[in-house]
């Protein structure tokens, strides 16, 4: 009897504390500064509305991460946006691509703590912004034609039919998600399984005397 308890006593405790740490190993989104940061690569990015800035948006604001909720990314620094674009991995895209942000010119940011607020910081490439549309990132190659003067990590604001993506005119293909805000207390069932997991070690150590 003294030794099935103690084996159920270790798997309580190994299903606890796994629990506990999974999604710290589950971890997609990265850190800079208090808040955290990651790029969505939207399939089919230009069927629909699959894409638009609004689809993002709705998106990221319903993303969760360690506790802290999700809006589009608004960048206030050069050092938030060479952040940002080293989200990338090199070589991802050879030619212009596009990430959505969270503003738009010339209303300013949009979403966030930052919603309402002018751009105090703007990297804009060349002739941009030019349409009055909602801003994006080039997060893919330097490119001529009508890309020419966009280098990599500068900013375009979208044209033709504002807010949704086009392969040709502003090709769009996913999205920056900034999580930001106070952690709040642990879950009631996050505690609770750290119970049983700090149960079942009492018990393997009472059962070991």
């Amino acid at each position: 009897m003294e030794k099935a308890l103690k084996y159920f006593g270790i798997v309580i405790c190994l299903v606890g504390l796994h629990a506990v740490l999974a999604p710290c190993a589950e971890a997609i989104p990265t850190k800079f500064g208090d808040n955290y940061y990651e790029f969505i690569q939207v399939s089919d990015p230009f069927t629909g509305t699959n894409n638009s800035w609004a689809t993002a948006s709705t998106n990221a604001a319903n993303s969760v991460y360690n506790g802290l909720s999700g809006h589009l990314a608004t960048v206030t620094s050069q050092a938030e946006n060479d952040f940002l674009f080293s989200l990338i991995l090199p070589g991802s895209f050879t030619d212009f691509k596009g990430a959505w942000l969270g503003g738009k010119e010339p209303s300013g940011w949009l979403v966030g703590p930052e919603a309402g607020q002018n751009f105090i910081y703007r990297n804009w490439g060349g002739l941009e912004p030019n349409n009055d549309g909602y801003a994006y990132m080039n997060i893919g190659g330097f490119a001529g034609g009508q890309y020419s003067g966009i280098p990599s990590g500068t900013w375009a604001d979208d044209s033709y039919e504002q807010g949704v993506p086009d392969s040709f005119a502003d090709p769009v293909i996913g999205y920056f998600v900034e999580y930001e805000g106070v952690s709040p207390v642990p879950e009631p069932a996050t505690m609770l399984l750290l119970g049983f997991g700090l149960i079942g070690v009492v018990g393997i150590r009472r059962f070991n005397k």
